[in-house]
């Protein structure tokens, strides 16, 4: 798609005198279509100028917009027609690059709900900007597209539900820059939890301390990477396997302290029950757990001697499956509630999204010590013998200590 002779000729006389104060990036994209990825180059800005800039920042800035000029042009020969320039977060030029009008536009009120579906959410654009492009639902324009906008509604509900966890939290004990909320994330992963809450805490003012653990490397640097992306502070993040996390948190670069709330989000299979395992034996205050794939009970029912309530439930693989994913997670919540927590499992994501759409949420009935002594771990026993399965959380808390 060629730019014509006249619309090159306005966006070369207009953009030098808009672009004066500098700018952070430029955005060329091709115009959206309805299931089709989004075909995006984005090339950084100078950022903002001095109001009297010195000789050698005014060839800076010249250099700079030769080289934004021609990549505007390199792009709307590729189809990039629809380029924006982020002045900063409210501000953008916004032209399409076959006609070269120039159009500047700020983020304000109306416009921030607009760009939310005409519905206030938790995380605004005008306020969650670094953290919504972080996670992958903000563009770097500044848009969210058709295509992301699911998700960006999930964000903000499963903040919600995490909400009334840690304003119990803040009721237990007072909460100050001093003595901040603590959160430990167990086998993070991308650690899209941890930026959720991390983002919503300081939306709502709360200090915090999140420290997250992960046994792969390359999942601890992109999730540095993000925090940095983002701006957070008090978040940090090291390579640690989930029987390590525990000492990991007590550091002085992590949490400093004994964490207020656990997160387990994803954790595959019975890495969950070693992430639940860990809390409960060191009496975290509240859990925030969602289950992700689970295998062990299902190779178990296949296996064991003891017939099940419905023959189905066992022989046909697909519903002995399913029957052993509600199983688990059943016996996870009966095994909190042991344990001495209040239980409660929400839905967080449609189902029509995904299967693994659970959130359990746990908070410690007594604040004394952990007294293994005062579990009730017989009922859950015996139910198990007469299912004929042995679930890993059970055994763990079977044990005499970690």
């Amino acid at each position: 798609m060629s730019i014509t002779k006249a619309s090159r000729g306005r966006i070369r006389r207009a953009l030098p005198r808009k672009l004066a104060g500098g700018w952070e990036r430029a955005v060329f994209t091709a115009p959206e279509r309805p299931g089709e990825a989004r075909d995006e180059r984005v090339l950084i800005g100078p950022g903002p100028l001095a109001e009297e800039p010195t000789e050698t920042a005014e060839k800076a800035l010249q250099t700079a917009l030769t080289e934004l000029l021609d990549a505007a042009e390199a792009a709307a020969e590729d189809g990039l027609v629809k380029q924006t320039i982020v002045l900063d977060e409210r501000r953008r030029l916004l032209f399409d690059a076959r006609h070269g009008h120039i159009k500047l536009k700020t983020l304000d009120p109306e416009t921030s709900l607009k760009v939310m579906g005409g519905k206030e959410r938790l995380f605004r654009p005008d306020t969650s900007a670094p953290f919504l492009r972080a996670i992958g639902i903000m563009n770097a324009d500044g848009t969210i597209s058709t295509r992301h906008a699911r998700k960006y509604k999930q964000v903000s509900h499963l903040a919600e539900l995490c909400r009334p966890t840690w304003e119990r939290v803040g009721k237990r004990r007072p909460l100050s820059p001093e003595a901040p909320l603590r959160i430990l994330d167990l086998a993070c992963g991308n650690a899209y939890l941890s930026f959720v809450i991390a983002e919503a805490l300081r939306l709502a003012g709360v200090p915090l301390r999140l420290h997250g653990v992960d046994v792969r490397e390359d999942l601890i640097t992109r999730a540095r990477e993000r925090t940095a992306q983002i701006g957070l502070e008090g978040v940090s993040f090291a390579r640690a396997t989930i029987a390590d996390a525990y000492g990991e948190a007590l550091a002085e670069d992590a949490l400093a302290g004994r964490p207020d709330i656990v997160l387990a989000l994803h954790a595959c299979d019975t890495a969950t029950d070693e992430a639940l395992e860990l809390a409960i034996r060191y009496g975290a205050p509240a859990i925030l757990c969602v289950p992700c794939c689970q295998q062990e009970l299902s190779t178990q029912l296949a296996a064991t001697d003891v017939p099940a309530p419905i023959p189905a439930l066992h022989s046909h693989g697909l519903l002995r499956g399913a029957y052993a994913d509600a199983l688990t997670d059943s016996i996870r919540c009966e095994l909190l509630a042991a344990c001495g927590y209040q239980v409660d499992v929400v839905e967080f994501v449609g189902s029509e999204h995904t299967a693994k759409n659970m959130l359990i949420r746990a908070h410690r009935r007594h604040r004394g010590a952990v007294d293994p002594s005062r579990w009730r771990l017989a009922p859950v026993v015996d139910a198990c013998a007469r299912l004929g399965v042995d679930p890993s959380l059970l055994r763990r808390l079977q044990r005499p200590s970690l």
